[in-house]
């Protein structure tokens, strides 16, 4: 599911890439299989204990991501340097008074033309794409990748 998740996203080699609540790292790996080589993937959670579990987990598998704490509602990158932003399953984690400003530093954490990447369950999913749409995004699509991921994809202009 994730790798099917990571081609949804368009990424491709070169690419620098943000997954925002990234957990154990399953998307972030599966991104990072194609960015490379040139590109790289930071993977971002609250939890410092996943943050170590992921970083524990691609290190013994020779992977090449780079896994940090942090919120999706704040964001410590400049604007601008990211070329994809994923996430998934995670949205839905993050307070609800907080999920605007959530896209909202997903778009600014963007460059122009970048993509977004959003994977939750169906119920959650469908709640996503006005506040997308809100952040400044454009072009929205929706999808499903079976079992139980629903995707939403926008760019930034």
């Amino acid at each position: 599911m994730f790798a099917r998740l990571a081609e949804r996203a368009g990424t491709e080699p070169g690419d620098r890439v943000l997954d925002i609540g990234c957990g154990t790292g399953a998307l972030t790996r599966a991104v990072a299989a194609t960015v490379t080589p040139g590109g790289g993937v930071l993977g971002l959670d609250p939890a410092p204990q996943m943050v170590e579990y992921a970083r524990r987990r691609a290190a013994r598998r020779g992977e090449h991501s780079e896994f940090t704490v942090g919120a999706a509602q704040e964001i410590d990158a400049a604007d601008g340097s990211f070329d994809a932003v994923v996430t998934s399953f995670a949205v839905h984690h993050v307070r609800r008074d907080a999920r605007g400003r959530a896209f909202a530093e997903m778009f600014r954490v963007l460059r122009p033309g970048g993509r977004l990447l959003v994977a939750d369950f169906r119920a959650h999913a469908g709640h996503y794409e006005e506040m997308i749409t809100a952040a400044g995004f454009t072009d929205p699509a929706r999808g499903r990748v079976r079992p139980l991921a629903h995707w939403i994809t926008a760019i930034r202009p």
